[in-house]
């Protein structure tokens, strides 16, 4: 079982201490963070293919190709509720013709914390799922499912968050405390994806 005191969940921590320091010192905005956020999401995704791929084999194909196309609609309507609530809100992406072009302007300042956020989740998957062998114990359905709860939490806690945040203005404080939040959830959810994982071997 993960602690506090892990590196994964040092890795984690750290990761999402950049948002932070980029809202408090970068000027980054509400619509920044959420996006970013929403990057992370497909960053799960894409971890969570690996983790599959690892359990299953190529026998995992089908479930793989499914859960790709599923999740890719799941995190399509999220990008629109996102840009619809937050990115037009702070003049980001709010031209059909013109979306791709701003959306990779807005893009480009976050790359660092996108970077880390991979690196957190890619440690996380080397040294959790397959270092400490969870992928000997889990059931292919089960890990399908596994990212949609944590993300449809660190979503209820980002869209609360910066629904308040707009609210106040959208000040440092409200968006620093935001991050702050969507870090203890994520810790949170971390510790309990792996509170099960089987002893390292060797």
């Amino acid at each position: 079982m993960n602690s506090f005191s892990s590196g994964t969940v040092a890795a984690l921590i750290i990761a999402n201490l950049i948002p932070l320091a980029g809202a408090m010192f970068l000027g980054w905005d509400l619509g920044a963070i959420m996006l970013l956020y929403w990057a992370e999401s497909a960053i799960i995704g894409v971890f969570n293919v690996f983790k599959m791929l690892a359990i299953g084999g190529w026998r995992a194909a089908f479930i793989v190709i499914f859960f790709s196309v599923h999740f890719g609609g799941f995190m399509a309507g999220h990008f629109i509720f996102i840009s619809a609530l937050f990115l037009e809100a702070e003049g980001g992406v709010n031209d059909a013709h013109a979306g791709l072009p701003q959306f990779a302007a807005m893009f480009l300042p976050l790359w660092p914390a996108f970077i880390a956020l991979c690196l957190s989740h890619g440690y996380s998957f080397v040294v959790n799922f397959l270092g400490q062998g969870e992928y000997r114990t889990r059931k292919l359905s089960k890990q399908m499912s596994e990212p949609y709860s944590r993300i449809i939490l660190m979503h209820l806690v980002i869209i609360g968050g910066g629904a308040i945040s707009m609210a106040m203005g959208e000040a440092t404080p409200a968006v620093a405390l935001l991050i702050v939040a969507k870090i203890a959830v994520d810790v949170r959810a971390h510790l309990k994806e792996h509170q099960h994982a089987p002893a390292a071997v060797g």
